[in-house]
């Protein structure tokens, strides 16, 4: 419907916004597709159950940053300790790979080689002097 199946910030607010029943019958309530924006009167709608509203606020946020105001939805409720409380959470972590796929691609990672031994570095003292 909005030709932008390239663009990571739509692509997971789209995965997310279509991850459930609820979501998915009413995403005309969260997204507005003349305008190309999201609807943040959404937030407070009926039909909406504590895992959605954890959905709604994390695809806004992958979408544009957005992470509360004091008239509609605290920043608060945008933390990880607010939102990953669900069942969601493996899609929540699909959802941030499409938004990043530079960071979620990576297979190579420069790693401090840690020694499997660990030596006995400590000092021996005399302490008859």
């Amino acid at each position: 419907m909005t030709h932008s199946h390239t663009d990571p910030y739509r692509q997971a607010l789209y995965y997310l916004l279509g991850l459930t029943e609820q979501a998915r019958s009413h995403v005309r309530d969260l997204y507005d597709f003349d305008e190309n924006s999201i609807c943040l009167e959404g937030l407070n709608k009926s039909w909406q159950t504590s895992s959605t509203v954890k959905l709604t606020r994390l695809a806004f946020n992958l979408h544009n940053g957005y992470s509360g105001d004091e008239e509609r939805d605290a920043a608060r409720n945008y933390g990880p300790y607010f939102l990953f409380d669900t069942h969601l959470l493996p899609y929540f972590f699909e959802a941030a790979k499409l938004r990043y796929p530079e960071y979620a691609n990576l297979h190579a990672y420069d790693f401090i080689d840690v020694p499997t031994v660990v030596a006995d570095n400590r000092v021996e003292y005399d302490l008859d002097h």
